[in-house]
């Protein structure tokens, strides 16, 4: 079983440049180490590179002069002005749970700690004993320090999802005329999710059947309840309870038609908002529950393994695309214009192949030839 860790490391870390030739040393000749931490791990060479490596400071301090000692002499030959990163870590620790990705926990593996293979885009373990149903995590680590990250999201054997936030930054990159062009996946994410709320808000309108949520909110003796829920945008419909009643459906009424000798009944609650989130139910009485329909704008995909609402995973291409958008008006080969035009034909497009949100039977009775109280009358 392979299970393979992405090398990112170099991705907004601090760097500087050979200002020599080096091959075979313990002495690094360089321009500004600026950023560089004793006993840190650094990259020499590009990520994927044939001749790049990884090597250790030693405990003097890197940023001192304008030469960094590694612990161990470099295997390969590197030209003047070689791309030099202080990525901290040297090693990849593979962790595995044999219950797969519900277990909780995870151990790492006999020899599962391996050195971070930078002349790859990726560092690879080869789980002899492993199966298809087991769940793997890792982490980075210094060798020397025995500093290390937290771990990352769970992945099964055979990958992340073709839904997941991981796979469609990967298609973005895999699309990019330069992959290394957005070195930040953080940019990838965010765009991701700016076109999933474009697209949350296009699917209300096709059908608002979409994108709903319930939340169930308690309110005390004076009628107030407030939804604490963080896919909250705006309620639908609202039923109310008291005690051990049965919920019944709540009319909602504006703020303004409220006054005090007014006279409400529990068989008939009535509702108004304050605000984004605070709700007013009528009667009061000593508490209750209002069960609320809302809008839901949805969760921030964040985890790699974090997946794409249903009704969008038919159009993973659309953010695809949509991230190309992006990236070619920040590269300036798309002005504001172009690029607005753009997004609103993916979105056009989406709204276009959206499928209904419940065909299972007759919406309406047509009536094809009007009805006349005086047919056959003389």
């Amino acid at each position: 079983m392979i299970v393979k860790s992405e090398n990112n490391l170099h991705i907004g870390a601090p760097h500087t440049y050979l200002s020599n030739a080096e091959q075979g040393t313990t002495v690094l000749r360089w321009k500004n180490p600026s950023g560089f931490s004793p006993s840190w791990a650094i990259q020499i060479g590009e990520t994927g590179n044939e001749q790049s490596e990884v090597r250790v400071l030693s405990t003097g301090n890197p940023s001192g002069g304008t030469a960094g000692t590694v612990t161990s002499a470099t295997s390969y030959e590197h030209p003047a002005d070689t791309l030099v990163y202080a990525i901290k870590y040297d090693q990849v620790v593979f962790e595995r749970n044999t219950g797969g990705t519900t277990g909780g926990t995870s151990a790492p593996m006999t020899d599962g700690t391996i050195t971070y293979q930078a002349d790859h885009s990726f560092t690879q373990f080869d789980d002899t004993s492993g199966s298809a149903s087991y769940g793997y995590r890792v982490r980075f680590r210094n060798s020397v320090s025995g500093s290390q990250t937290s771990l990352s999201d769970w992945v099964l054997s055979p990958g992340f999802s073709f839904y997941s936030l991981a796979e469609i930054r990967q298609r973005s990159k895999d699309k990019m005329w330069d992959a290394t062009f957005i070195q930040d996946d953080l940019v990838w994410d965010r765009w991701t999710n700016e076109f999933k709320d474009k697209l949350t808000n296009a699917a209300i309108q096709v059908n608002e059947d979409y994108s709903l949520g319930t939340v169930d909110v308690g309110f005390g003796t004076d009628g107030l309840g407030t939804v604490t829920t963080g896919d909250f945008k705006q309620p639908r419909r609202v039923w109310v309870k008291y005690g051990g009643n049965d919920f019944v459906e709540s009319t909602k009424q504006e703020s303004n038609d409220d006054f005090p000798n007014r006279t409400y009944v529990s068989t008939q609650p009535q509702h108004y908002w304050f605000g984004n989130d605070i709700i007013q139910v009528k009667p009061e009485e000593s508490g209750g529950t209002a069960r609320i329909m809302f809008y839901s704008q949805g969760t921030t995909m964040v985890n790699d393994t974090d997946e794409l609402p249903r009704y969008m995973r038919g159009y993973t291409d659309g953010f695809v695309d949509y991230n190309l958008i992006q990236a070619q008006y920040k590269d300036g080969k798309m002005t504001m214009s172009e690029k607005k035009t753009a997004e609103m034909s993916l979105i056009r497009e989406f709204t276009g192949q959206l499928t209904p949100r419940d065909k299972s039977g007759a919406d309406r009775i047509e009536i094809v030839e009007a009805i006349s109280g005086d047919d056959g009358l003389i």
